[in-house]
C-alpha cells in the first residue's frame, strides 16, 4: 500500500486542512491574534467555553439550547501539579517546535499543555501551524524543524508508511489510561471530536430525531437536509447505520451496501456541505432541518439562542494525534512532552478550556458532571458513537473518496 501513501496523504491533507480552517476561523472561535487580518463573525471568547445545557442530564444522548455560555474556572499554571513533573530544570535549555491548528484551540492547548510543560521543566516551546505537506518536504529534505506535530488521526497510517514519522516509543509514554484505539505505531491521540445528527428544535418539537434511520425516514421526518461532502468523515458509516447494521458490525465497511442507502436519500439532500461553519449556519438560518454537523459548532450557536439539538446516538467520533517527524532533532523532549500532554491532569485542564473529549480515560474524574455532556469522549457520549478504523481507511480511502465524489455529482 506504500505506493498509494503520497495520494492518500495528499486527498487527506486538501479537504481536512480547509475543513479545520474553516471551522476554527469562521465559526466564531478564532484567537484575536488569527482573527486580524481575517474576516470573521460571530466572535465567541475563548474562555467562554459553554457550560452544560440544563436541560440536557448527564444521561441523555441529546442536547439542546437554554443558557449563554459560561467561563468555567480553571487551575492556574502555578498551582498545577503533575506527578514526576517535579524538576524545573529538567529540560532547561532545551526547545521544541510544536504544532497545531491555530485559532481557540491553540489558545486552549498553550494554555493547558504548552505553559505547563515550560514551567514545569525548563524547555522552551516554539509554536507553528501543522500542515502535513510541509512535514513531507522537511523529512524528505532532510531538514526537520518540528519536533512535535498535531495532525489528523487519520493521516497518521498512511504518513507512517511513507517512513515521515519516529515510531512512538512507548516505554517513555505512558498509555495505561488512553483509550486504546488511539495508540498507534506512529502517532498517539490525544482528544476526539464529533460529527453527528443536528436538527432544528422548534421543526420535531417532543419528537426529535434520534439517528440515521430517522435521517433517512423524510415521512416521519420532514424537511430540507443537508450531508457533508466528506466520504471518510462520516457519510459511509451514516449511510449503514441508516440501513440497519449495528454499530459494533460496521467494519469492514459493505460500501456497495453503503451507495445503495445513500441512493435513496441523495433526492432529499439541499445541501452538500464542505465548510465546517455551514452546518449551524444553515439550521440557524432555517435553510435546512437536519444536518450532520459537527458538535463543537453546534454547541456554540446553541449557547447563543438558537432552537438547535443534536443528539450522540451513532455520532461518528474522530481524533487528532501526536506525532514526531523522522529526524526530529529532540527525540527525547518529544517523547516527554507527548506523554506530559496524555496525563489525565493536564487532560482535564484542556477539556475544561475547549469542547473537545479527552484521550485520558482518568481525565474524568476531576471533572465537573456539568460538563460531561458536552465531551464527545466522555462515558455517556462515547458508548454512543463510532470510532473509525483508521487502517481500514488507509487501505481504502482513495477508491471510496473517488466513488463518493462522482457519486455526488452524479
Amino acid at each position: 500500500m506504500s505506493d498509494r501513501s503520497p495520494r492518500l496523504l495528499d486527498l487527506l491533507r486538501a479537504q481536512r486542512r480547509f475543513r479545520r480552517r474553516d471551522f476554527l476561523r469562521v465559526a466564531g472561535l478564532a484567537s484575536a491574534s488569527l482573527a486580524a487580518g481575517i474576516a470573521c463573525r460571530e466572535e465567541a471568547p475563548v474562555a467562554g467555553t459553554p457550560a452544560a445545557p440544563q436541560s440536557s442530564p448527564a444521561t441523555s444522548p441529546t442536547a439542546t439550547a437554554t443558557t449563554a455560555p459560561q467561563a468555567t474556572p480553571t487551575v492556574a499554571p502555578e498551582e498545577l501539579a503533575i506527578p514526576g513533573y517535579d524538576d524545573p530544570n529538567r529540560w532547561r535549555g532545551r526547545t521544541i517546535v510544536v504544532t497545531s491548528w491555530g485559532g481557540a484551540l491553540q489558545d486552549a492547548l498553550r494554555a493547558a499543555m504548552y505553559e505547563p510543560f515550560i514551567r514545569l521543566t525548563g524547555c522552551q516551546i516554539v509554536e507553528d501551524a501543522s500542515d502535513e505537506a510541509k512535514l513531507r518536504a522537511m523529512v524528505e529534505a532532510g531538514n526537520v524543524e518540528w519536533d512535535v506535530v498535531d495532525v489528523g488521526t487519520e493521516a497518521v497510517i498512511p504518513m507512517g508508511r511513507l517512513n515521515l514519522l519516529e515510531p512512538i516509543d512507548y516505554s517513555k509514554v505512558d498509555t495505561k489510561d488512553i483509550f486504546p484505539e488511539l495508540i498507534l505505531e506512529h502517532g498517539v491521540g490525544y482528544y476526539y471530536y464529533s460529527t453527528c445528527l443536528a436538527y432544528r428544535t422548534d421543526k420535531f418539537g417532543d419528537n426529535p430525531p434520534a439517528g440515521w434511520a430517522d435521517f433517512w425516514d423524510v415521512e416521519s421526518f420532514p424537511g430540507a437536509r443537508a450531508f457533508q461532502k466528506y466520504a471518510q468523515w462520516g457519510p459511509i458509516e451514516a449511510a449503514l447505520l441508516a440501513d440497519g447494521v449495528p454499530m459494533d458490525q460496521l467494519y469492514p465497511l459493505d460500501i456497495d451496501r453503503a451507495f445503495r442507502s445513500l441512493d435513496r436519500i441523495k433526492p432529499h439532500i439541499t445541501v452538500w456541505w464542505e465548510a465546517g461553519a455551514q452546518p449551524a449556519q444553515l439550521l440557524s438560518d432555517g435553510e435546512v432541518d437536519l444536518t450532520d454537523a459537527w458538535i463543537a459548532r453546534v454547541q456554540v450557536v446553541i449557547e447563543q439562542g438558537a432552537p438547535l439539538g443534536y443528539t450522540w446516538n451513532e455520532g461518528r467520533l474522530s481524533s487528532d494525534s501526536l506525532v514526531i517527524p523522522r529526524g526530529s532533532k529532540n527525540v527525547d523532549v518529544a517523547h516527554d512532552f507527548i506523554n506530559f500532554a496524555l496525563r489525565p491532569e493536564i487532560q482535564s485542564r484542556f477539556a475544561m478550556m475547549y469542547p473537545d473529549g479527552p484521550a485520558n480515560s482518568r481525565a474524568f474524574d476531576s471533572l465537573p458532571p456539568e460538563r460531561l455532556p458536552l465531551l464527545p469522549s466522555s462515558p455517556q457520549n462515547k458508548e454512543l458513537q463510532v470510532y473509525p478504523d483508521y487502517e481500514w481507511w488507509a487501505d481504502h480511502l482513495e477508491e471510496v473518496v473517488e466513488r463518493f465524489n462522482a457519486w455526488v455529482v452524479g
